[in-house]
């Protein structure tokens, strides 16, 4: 796909829109102090009106949008806790809709869709690395501890819920199964698991503002179908899953933190594979959203992470081209 000068939009657009997209980017944001499992989901969601708004009136716009979000975040958390949490729930609002806010900004001066979604990918990743590096440089628990901590407060609470709820003993026993290895996971893949969900998250946000904001010149450039991954992710993706498995320690660790998001890289680009021949094969959108979920679940999603793993060499999308016009 070749980069081309894209022309800034040309909707009239509300005036409300700007302030309706950074409420609802701080209600989505803000389901996590509700919900803390289940409303971190939100947190995924809460770029997509800025992603969309970025498309529709600019950057600048958006940018403004959300510092707004941020500041509506900074209330709510000020309403609940204490000053400090407060800040930094502020900060991590606004990197997390800015962040694939400035890939729209890239794309409309004429970069690849493709480098925009990794770019945010990546800048996620550097400011992850960097919050990790400073909670273990400073005096207090690091966050893995305190994920740890809450893991350990809250799942008597959870199995309390499941004993009163009449589940049987084997159910308990399997829930709390579950929570002790999820305790084990962050403890060891806290990075590494928060790196994943921001690159399933930049693909929601980018490509899913991208559609939200269609019929537009931006947005239709930035097509989920066309995703490509350069090749040397795939040697970097070989050498730490090698890593990982010959030796132990820290350099197994660190090894780990770093496969779970780029499997997650290649789960992104192999659905994108798939989107790209779904879109042509199934006319039906609720049929190919039921696929897409479909291959969330494991085995599947281990499957449509090696079709994205190995595009770089097979090039489905070319080698499906071939096989369609012979029939």
């Amino acid at each position: 796909m070749e980069s081309v000068e894209l022309s800034p939009p040309q909707h009239a657009i509300s005036r409300f829109e700007l302030p309706l997209a950074a409420l609802t980017a701080a209600a989505s944001f803000s389901a996590i102090f509700v919900l803390p499992l289940i409303g971190g989901l939100g947190v995924l969601f809460a770029a997509v009106p800025m992603v969309r708004l970025a498309h529709r009136r600019g950057f600048l716009a958006a940018a403004l949008a959300c510092v707004l979000a941020a500041a509506a975040v900074f209330g709510v958390a000020c309403a609940i806790g204490a000053l400090p949490e407060a800040f930094a729930m502020a900060l991590l609002a606004g990197v997390v809709t800015l962040i694939p806010t400035a890939g729209v900004g890239f794309l409309r001066a004429g970069a690849v869709s493709s480098r925009c979604y990794l770019g945010i990918a990546l800048a996620g990743a550097a400011f992850l690395a960097a919050s990790f590096a400073l909670s273990a440089a400073g005096g207090g628990p690091s966050l893995s501890a305190e994920v740890v901590a809450t893991f350990e407060r809250m799942t008597p609470s959870v199995l309390e819920s499941y004993t009163r709820s009449g589940a049987d003993a084997a159910t308990v026993a399997s829930m709390r199964a579950v929570l002790t290895s999820a305790q084990e996971l962050a403890r060891e893949y806290l990075w590494g698991i928060f790196g994943a969900l921001w690159v399933l998250g930049a693909a929601v946000a980018f490509y899913g503002g991208s559609a939200a904001a269609r019929p537009n010149p931006t947005a239709d450039a930035a097509q989920f179908s066309d995703l490509r991954v350069p090749p040397v992710a795939a040697a970097l993706f070989v050498a730490s899953g090698a890593i990982f498995a010959a030796v132990s320690g820290e350099a197994h660790r660190a090894a780990g933190n770093l496969l779970l998001p780029l499997a997650a890289l290649y789960f992104v680009a192999g659905l994108s594979i798939i989107c790209h021949f779904l879109r042509r094969w199934v006319r039906a959108r609720f049929l190919r959203a039921g696929l897409y979920v479909l291959a969330a679940y494991f085995p599947i999603n281990v499957g449509v992470a090696l079709i994205g793993l190995f595009d770089w060499y097979v090039d489905f999308r070319r080698r499906g081209e071939g096989v369609t016009e012979k029939s």
